[in-house]
């Protein structure tokens, strides 16, 4: 029972994972033609909130465009397979809330970016993270590497892990 347990939970966390992976991208925010570091990091995070809407919204057809088409991730994932994943995980799913917290965000280069990001997911609208004890939500957190091309900037890798709700609250 406890190995039945682990497998079902390590499948949660990767589909988590690839929701909010998918739900983080950057093709729908494009660079404005300005290189200043403020205006890469205003895109970073107009992309997350854009991308989280659409996969609140459950479009796959936006979401596979949110991942570079060189991701690989340390457990061998590829885009393909993320996206296929996701799809996965949007079929059982009706309902998909999220509420993110960017802790850091690291500009290394002008096409080259990290983040450091909490996001809580529920089956229920979530109004502010004071709610997120009664939803009873899941908090993962992600280190997102970013990689801009074509103007647009895409997620190249992640890593994530599992955090308690008190995380959410700690700055």
């Amino acid at each position: 029972m406890r190995r039945l347990l682990g497998i079902k939970i390590e499948f949660s966390l990767r589909l988590a994972f690839l929701a909010v992976l998918l739900s983080s991208g950057s093709g729908l925010v494009s660079a404005c033609g300005k290189s200043n570091p403020l205006d890469a990091a205003e895109q970073i995070r107009a992309a997350i909130a854009a991308a989280q809407g659409a996969a609140q919204q459950r479009d796959i057809s936006t979401l596979k465009d949110f991942v570079a088409d060189g991701y690989k991730d340390l457990r061998g994932y590829e885009k393909r397979e993320v996206v296929r994943l996701v799809q996965g995980y949007l079929l059982r799913h009706r309902n998909i809330h999220m509420l993110s917290k960017i802790i850091d965000l690291e500009l290394m280069e002008p096409t080259r970016a990290s983040t450091l990001l909490l996001v809580a997911m529920a089956g229920r609208r979530i109004e502010s993270a004071e709610q997120l004890w009664d939803l009873r939500a899941d908090v993962f957190q992600f280190d997102l590497s970013w990689i801009r091309t074509n103007g647009a900037w895409q997620v190249a890798n992640a890593t994530w892990r599992r955090v308690r709700i008190d995380d959410f609250f700690s700055d």
